[in-house]
């Protein structure tokens, strides 16, 4: 006799009379030394008594299938089931419920027990019937459906993410194979000033406000001292933009000159996917904590799942307007350190095992930017 949970093997075939000593198998191997189809003495008294004891087990019904209780899945019960009769062996399989079982409690409890009220049958006496096999497989299909929707909820959920992420991918893929980014570059440039423009010089030009215009601006990249003038000039919205959107690229134009063509290439795919590494992190923090907090909007009579998939996707466009942002504003400070200085500015820093040392370098954390203006971490450049 074996005691084993419903779901403990359920992907065994049990042999009847049990597994020769010395195999794996029932059937018995063929001894090598002796000869292709020839059995050793010792595997061939092993194989008379295994037939012993199957033909023993046969004689008796083979296994018996006993189940104590019925799992929420069909699935579970029918692959219990499927022990008994392997292979053509005989066996046999049999379910005994209790209606304080989980199942019967909470779906059929309620209409047997008043079947066996209107009978008036004893409470320890077994019962036997179609219907309670049918009310039992009727709450096991209620939990299957149950069970399914609430997989087929969170699939939804999940393709909210898997088609962002699928963006995101293709973006970096691009980045990745391509060996030129500089229209991409100035296509985010002229993006931001753009819409920097146009949050600050919209309408009339009496309505502009120039001085946050120049500080977003100033900000971004360096200004023309005559850039006052130059604006001061300027009637229209629309050629207000044209013009930062010139004065962008020229200046654009200005720091690839300084830093070298194939530098600049290099610069730029290593800004762009750092940047949309980073803020990608970030915005997958952001919607785990959407999905949970979304929840909540059932009880206003909205639907969550809508809920989700509207505000993810306003979540999704500023995480693409940040990461032009953030690449705008990184594009324009980087700038290149001859190697000579570098390595005399490190062989001049303080020792770190000095108290003067360790407390300077509290300002600069291991991941901050580097104050040498590289672009890098501090601990991958001079912190190294």
């Amino acid at each position: 006799m074996t005691v084993a949970t419903n779901m403990a093997g359920r992907g065994v075939d049990i042999i009847l009379g049990g597994r020769i000593e010395s195999h794996n198998s029932p059937q018995p191997l063929l001894n090598l030394r002796g000869g292709e189809g020839e059995l050793s003495k010792d595997s061939s008294q092993e194989k008379s008594e295994w037939q012993k004891k199957h033909d023993l087990v046969v004689s008796l019904g083979g296994l018996a299938i006993i189940g104590t209780e019925r799992h929420e899945a069909r699935r579970i019960d029918d692959q219990l089931r499927g022990r008994a009769g392997r292979q053509g062996d005989p066996g046999s399989s049999r379910f005994f419920v209790s209606l304080e079982d989980d199942l019967m409690r909470i779906f059929a409890a309620d209409r047997i027990k008043g079947m066996m009220e209107f009978l008036k049958m004893p409470e320890d006496e077994p019962i036997e019937n179609k219907m309670i096999s049918k009310a039992i497989e009727s709450a096991q299909e209620k939990i299957e459906g149950f069970n399914f929707d609430t997989r087929k909820h969170v699939l939804e959920y999940d393709d909210v993410m898997n088609k962002q992420r699928e963006t995101i991918y293709r973006k970096r893929r691009e980045i990745l194979e391509s060996k030129d980014l500089k229209e991409k570059t100035l296509e985010a440039i002229l993006g931001e000033v753009k819409k920097i423009a146009q949050f600050h010089a919209a309408g009339y030009k009496e309505e502009w406000n120039t001085k946050e215009l120049k500080e977003s601006l100033g900000a971004i990249m360096p200004l023309p001292a005559d850039f006052d003038e130059a604006v001061g000039k300027i009637e229209t919205s629309e050629n207000l933009v044209g013009f930062l959107e010139k004065l962008a690229a020229d200046i654009y134009e200005m720091k690839e000159k300084q830093i070298g063509f194939e530098q600049m290439r290099e610069i730029e795919k290593v800004l762009f996917l750092r940047t949309t590494d980073m803020m990608w992190m970030d915005h997958l923090d952001e919607m785990e904590h959407l999905r949970d907090s979304v929840r909540l909007r059932a009880y206003g009579q909205k639907d969550p799942l809508v809920e989700y998939k509207n505000e993810g996707h306003k979540l999704f466009q500023d995480l693409l307007a940040a990461i032009q942002a953030q690449f705008t504003s990184m594009i324009y400070k980087v700038t290149l350190t001859p190697p000579e200085n570098r390595q005399s500015r490190v062989a001049n820093r303080p020792s770190t095992n000095s108290p003067q040392a360790s407390s300077g370098n509290n300002s600069v954390g291991r991941n901050d930017p580097c104050p040498c203006g590289s672009g890098k971490k501090y601990k991958k450049c001079c912190g190294k």
